[in-house]
């Protein structure tokens, strides 16, 4: 709630009239934290006590406390009674920091961070001669960095980051400046040379900024600075060699910069160094030798380089490295044997290089080995079995190489393990008992070895095993009775693998399963009719065995189900007629079986197939296929006489056909646009009734300038349906102040616990605040959650120029899109004729390009927690004003209706998955 300054003078009129009216500078002090409390926007009323009615407390003086020195945030000195540190971070505050601030005179301590704060920085700050530390992190202060900054001459801290500051760094810094954080905005420009002239200084952060030019040698004569971090800028040249002059550096930091160059070798001379992070440049060349100098290194990555020779022997002489990651450069030769004696080393990255020779075989025996990736090398010899003697790895990668031998058997009972990776190698013998009891085990890939024997009847009772994929290998025996016992299992391949005996019975099974691949393989006997059980499966390949039978009708029934391949056995009868009403299926294929009857000519599915789906059955007739033969007529004798009648009956029963056909189509297209109409305003009836329900809470993850009273009412009309997707409706929604947001209504009922407030006991709720935390410029921003007993509703940014998907391939005139955020009355560069206009020239499609892969990348590898989208695909790729791409649906799969399983609730709903 404002307080305006209108309402300031009649309040210090009255203050002035009290006792508290000590001195000159109390009333001026009342006036300044009024003044910023009038500035700003408190929705959360955290600043409630800021009042003169607020209880003056008695202290040791003679006189009453001021008020003031009670309120949240406020710190009075003892004696003196004046405010010397304000704190109001972390309080949903926004708005504008007021000229009068400059008026607390003693302010020691200024803290205003995690906020929405905006506009310019306020100069009036640096008039504050008594200020030491400022703290301004995350909140939304842009324009360029005001002047004035240096006449802090008693600040010593300086933490600006995550703002939207443009412009040039400020050149010049408070003489006795210790800390500066200005990383996180958009400052441009170069770094000042002057800053090497500001001897105090121990912290520098300017990293994710858009800075370029050289870095600035002159940064070398700072030699009390402990911690520079200038990375995710684009820089030109390299390294500057006097950097080894820094000789209290401890962490240093100049990644996804794009220097070049050669490390210098002066790097070395930083003898106090501890973390080193230089990856995602275009360094070239051999890795110094002299880095083995580096005897505080616990963190080196050189990764994503363009680095050349071998990996020298002397990183085995730093005993404290605990992280040692060189991936994807040019590294050749062998890995030193030495690395295995390094007594801390935890996690080792070498992938993507050309390394050859063995693993060492010791490599692991130190018992603090977590992390190791040796991927697509050309590694040979055995897998070391002292890689988990401290059972402390839980990620082992070693797929893309010449490896030939046996898994030891430790790797079977390595109790951490949680991703285990060895497909493409040369491994044979049998799989070791034992997985089944890892518990944190969710991924194993062993495909494309030459695995052989039995496959352990245990590895599916592992608990958490989501991944399985044993293909290509040479087991020649049966699939274990228990194979879909697995609990949280999703994805199961065992193609071309030489399997004998038939597909076990799924026995309830299979909840969490969505993907079956057996094909190539020498199965015999029906399907088991119980796979109608494993409702989640999306994917079915059985292709290419001896499976004989009918096709179970159950399989038509899944709800999800979208791809099936049966092709290349033997099975016989009919196609079931259920599959007419499989809205869902994209891909089936029977062909070359001994099917007979009639092909369905209705249904989704039936009017887009190949006649390839079908071909190689010899009893299948109609629908794509040749048409079925009539009944034979024989009540004729004469058969000159039937010739007579089918000559005259011939172009009656063309005319007969094409009458029929005709009106099979209209009936057909005329159900089709009577079922999307029933659909759409259905739902939009529906709707009407189930968003009057209540009551509602909002759950914000920003500032909201609308109420969930406001974003009901845009929902009781069909009109502003703009589309409807697997999870749910869209509909665009105009708030009172004139923002648009897209709003999405999940289908079905709330799952259980929707609805609490957070903190309380609903993990889904849960779920969604995570959601509600991704930032990322290329993720579309999840701005709220609304939801009652019947309805969850998800608020998310709008999209004006719709998705991917349309603006590749055009709208089909009165389609219904599935896509999550699709906005048919914006148009953007389209022609009138759907195809792509002026936009669609490869530049912006490189750039649509990139920003898919910056968004993927965000959610797969640096979101806390991580989240795999699993439903990658055009129509949920959006494009902004500027056609930014915004990557869209992922994480709203569970909210759903539906039984609750062990697979995360921050999945998408199926698509591509991330090995």
């Amino acid at each position: 709630m404002l307080l305006h300054a209108t309402f300031l003078h009649p309040l210090l009129l009255l203050f002035f009239l009290t006792p508290l009216a000590l001195s000159s500078t109390i009333p001026t002090t009342l006036f300044s934290l009024l003044s910023l409390k009038s500035s700003l926007s408190d929705p959360s009323n955290a600043l409630h006590d800021w009042n003169t009615t607020t209880k003056a407390a008695t202290g040791a003086t003679t006189y009453p406390r001021p008020p003031w020195c009670s309120w949240s945030g406020v710190t009075c000195h003892p004696r003196t009674l004046q405010v010397i540190s304000l704190d109001i971070s972390r309080r949903n505050l926004s708005g504008t920091i007021p000229r009068e601030i400059r008026l607390l005179t003693q302010l020691r301590h200024l803290n205003l961070s995690n906020n929405a704060f905006e506009g310019p920085l306020q100069p009036a700050i640096f008039r504050l001669p008594s200020l030491r530390t400022m703290d301004i992190n995350h909140n939304n202060f842009n324009a360029t960095f005001p002047p004035g900054f240096e006449a802090l001459r008693s600040l010593a801290y300086f933490s600006a980051f995550s703002n939207s500051f443009t412009g040039p760094l400020p050149a010049r810094l408070p003489p006795f400046l210790q800390h500066l954080n200005l990383g996180g905005s958009y400052f441009t420009g170069s770094i000042p040379a002057s800053y090497g002239g500001y001897p105090t200084l121990r912290f520098i952060h300017l990293a994710g900024n858009v800075l370029a030019g050289p870095l600035p040698s002159q940064l070398g004569n700072l030699t009390r600075l402990e911690h520079l971090e200038v990375g995710y800028n684009d820089y030109s040249g390299g390294l500057p060699r006097e950097f080894g002059s820094m000789a209290s550096l401890s962490y240093l930091d100049v990644s996804s910069a794009n220097l070049s160059g050669t490390l210098p070798p002066e790097i070395s001379n930083l003898t106090r160094l501890n973390s080193l992070f230089l990856f995602k440049n275009r360094f070239a060349g051999d890795i110094p030798p002299e880095i083995a100098r580096l005897q505080f290194l616990s963190v080196l990555d050189l990764s994503d380089n363009r680095l050349s020779g071998e990996i020298p022997s002397g990183i085995s002489l730093l005993g404290n490295l605990t992280f040692l990651n060189l991936m994807s450069n040019r590294l050749g030769g062998s890995i030193p044997d030495g690395v295995s004696d390094l007594p801390n080393l935890e996690t080792l990255l070498l992938w993507n290089n050309s390394l050859t020779g063995w693993i060492p075989q010791t490599l692991g025996l130190n018992g603090r080995l977590t992390y190791l990736d040796v991927s697509s090398n050309f590694l040979t010899g055995p897998i070391p079995d002292t890689l988990c003697a401290g059972q402390r790895l839980y990620r082992l990668i070693l797929f893309s190489n010449l490896l030939t031998g046996p898994i030891p058997d430790s790797l079977a009972h390595c109790a951490l393990l949680w991703r285990f990776r060895a497909e493409e190698n040369r491994l044979s013998g049998e799989i070791p008992e034992g997985f089944g009891s890892l518990r944190n085990l969710t991924y194993v890939d062993l495909s494309r070895n030459n695995f052989s024997g039995r496959i352990p009847d245990d590895l599916s009772r592992a608990p958490r095993l989501q991944f399985m994929n044993i293909s290509r290998n040479r087991f020649e025996t049966g699939l274990p009775d228990r194979i879909w016992g697995f609990p949280s299992l999703q994805i199961f391949s065992a193609s071309y693998c030489d399997l004998t005996g038939g597909i076990p019975q799924f026995l309830d099974g299979c909840q969490n399963i969505y993907k079956v691949e057996l094909e190539g393989n020498r199965l015999a006997g029906s399907i088991p009719e119980d796979i109608g059980s494993c409702e989640k499966l999306v994917t079915v390949r059985f292709s290419k065995n001896s499976l004989s039978g009918r096709i179970p009708s159950e399989l038509a029934t899944l709800p999800s189900i979208t791809e099936i391949d049966l092709s290349q056995n033997s099975l016989s009868g009919e196609i079931p007629e259920l599959f007419v009403n499989c809205s869902t299926l994209e891909s089936f294929n029977v062909s070359y079986n001994m099917l007979s009857g009639r092909v369905p000519s209705s249904g989704p599915i039936f009017q887009q197939l190949h006649p390839s789906s079908f071909t190689g059955n010899p009893g299948l007739c109609g629908g794509v296929l040749r048409p079925c033969p009539e009944p034979a007529d024989v009540s004729s004798e004469n058969p000159s006489q039937q010739r007579r009648e089918k000559k005259t009956a011939g172009p009656l029963v063309w005319i007969l056909a094409v009458a029929v056909a005709t009106g099979m189509f209209a009936l057909v297209v005329g159900q089709r646009v009577l079922h999307r109409t029933i659909v759409v305003y259905g739902i939009g009836r529906n709707y009407k009734r189930e968003v009057r329900m209540g009551p509602w809470t909002m759950t914000a993850f920003q500032r909201l300038n609308f109420t969930v009273d406001a974003v009901v009412q845009c929902l009781n009309s069909g009109e502003n349906i703009v589309g409807m997707g697997s999870a749910g409706t869209v509909f665009r929604a105009s708030m009172p102040g004139g923002e648009v947001i897209a709003v999405k209504k999940l289908w079905g009922r709330p799952c259980k616990g929707r609805g609490t407030k957070p903190g309380g006991s609903s993990g889904v709720l849960s779920e969604v605040e995570v959601l509600g935390r991704v930032r990322h410029r290329n993720i579309v921003r999840l701005l709220g959650c609304c939801s009652n007993d019947d309805t969850t509703l998800l608020l998310y940014e709008y999209m004006p120029n719709g998705n991917l998907d349309d603006w590749l391939h055009g709208k089909k005139d009165g389609s219904t899109s599935s896509a999550p955020f699709d906005h048919p009355d914006d148009d953007g560069d389209r022609k009138k004729d759907g195809s792509a206009g002026p936009a669609g020239d490869w530049v912006t499609r490189y750039k649509i390009a990139v920003g898919v892969a910056e968004g993927i990348k965000y959610l797969h590898h640096d979101c806390q927690p991580l989240i795999v989208h699993r439903d990658l695909k055009p129509s949920n790729i959006l494009l902004d004003a500027d056609m930014e791409a915004r990557v869209a649906d992922f994480g709203v799969a569970k909210l759903l209706d539906e039984t609750d399983g062990s697979m995360s609730v921050i999945a998408g709903s199926y698509g591509y998955i991330a090995p």
